[in-house]
């Protein structure tokens, strides 16, 4: 079956209540198997499933470990580590890149009601939300004041918001790229470009992103579900997400493969510092988002 998460988990907890246990092996997003299959106790170990050498093998993947998402490091697999180091757009005949060092110099008064952000209460805007709440530099503090006082537009629309920050309506934008509409503007050489936060005090982000996998319990064909993991998890399945996945999504965490086939944004860069957003200690955003739902309301 193919759908959104909510779709996905929605349905098979439905099933599995009228007793019909369909799926071998749940894909999704990190949010969608941790908090809705996993905290339903519906899955098994995956941990036991990984069979092939050179997939048990941690050595072959990023800094030399499996990225395990739940807290018992068992259950849940991320088969994606992108670079979320992107996140913010600007307009390249407002904004001088070099004036950036940190976060925090957003949040600098001349660029008080300059800005756009995609609605930090939608679907897309986790990953960024997590850097901001869990990094130890930021947290709390700076998203009261970038949501609070610093008079940020939002819009759910990132058509919209890259129209905006394109023709100088606003001079930066947190998340236009939710979509592929800034790629495209960029492409047509409209003045806006990716500030490379990366490079600033606080470093990138990585995160799992839409590549979770989950082995249901009491699934119908379970040696079949094992084949498959270990092939997909190979080097030959994984070069196979990366070359017939989404390029712009897909970035395997295996080290021993070419990257040619993803996208320049979403590679990790050898020697540059990411804060990885698939730990399990950063899974839980309902306090991020009553944050986010309070700051705003006081506005």
């Amino acid at each position: 079956m193919i759908g959104s998460g909510n779709q996905l988990a929605t349905r098979v907890l439905a099933e599995r209540r009228g007793e019909k246990y369909l799926p071998d092996v749940i894909s999704a997003g990190a949010n969608t198997i941790h908090d809705a299959l996993y905290k339903a106790h519906i899955l098994e170990p995956i941990k036991p499933a990984l069979l092939l050498p050179e997939v048990v093998d941690s050595s072959k993947w990023h800094e030399g470990e499996h990225r395990y998402i739940d807290p018992e490091k068992r259950f849940i697999f991320a088969f994606v580590a992108n670079s979320q180091s992107k996140q913010i757009i600007y307009n390249l005949k407002l904004v001088n890149p070099g004036e950036f060092k940190s976060y925090w110099d957003l949040l600098d008064p001349k660029w008080k009601g300059r800005m756009a952000s995609l609605d930090p209460a939608s679907f897309g805007m986790g990953a960024t939300l997590q850097f901001f709440y869990f990094h130890p530099e930021l947290g709390a503090p700076f998203l009261k004041k970038l949501y609070g006082e610093m008079q940020v537009t939002v819009s759910r629309d990132p058509r919209q918001m890259t129209d905006w920050l394109a023709i100088g309506k606003y001079a930066l934008c947190i998340r236009c790229n939710a979509g592929s509409e800034v790629g495209k503007a960029v492409q047509q050489k409209l003045p806006i470009g990716y500030l490379d936060t990366e490079d600033w005090k606080e470093g990138g982000s990585s995160s799992a992103a839409g590549g979770t996998l989950g082995l249901p319990s009491r699934a119908p064909h379970p040696n079949a579900a094992k084949v498959f993991i270990n092939w997909f998890l190979s080097r030959e399945g994984q070069i196979a997400l990366q070359k017939l996945g989404r390029p712009d999504a897909h970035n395997s965490p295996r080290s021993d493969i070419p990257k040619d086939d993803v996208d320049l944004f979403n590679r990790l860069e050898p020697g540059k510092k990411y804060f990885d957003l698939a730990r399990p200690e950063y899974r839980d955003l309902t306090p991020i988002f009553k944050l986010v739902k309070e700051t705003l309301s006081q506005k």
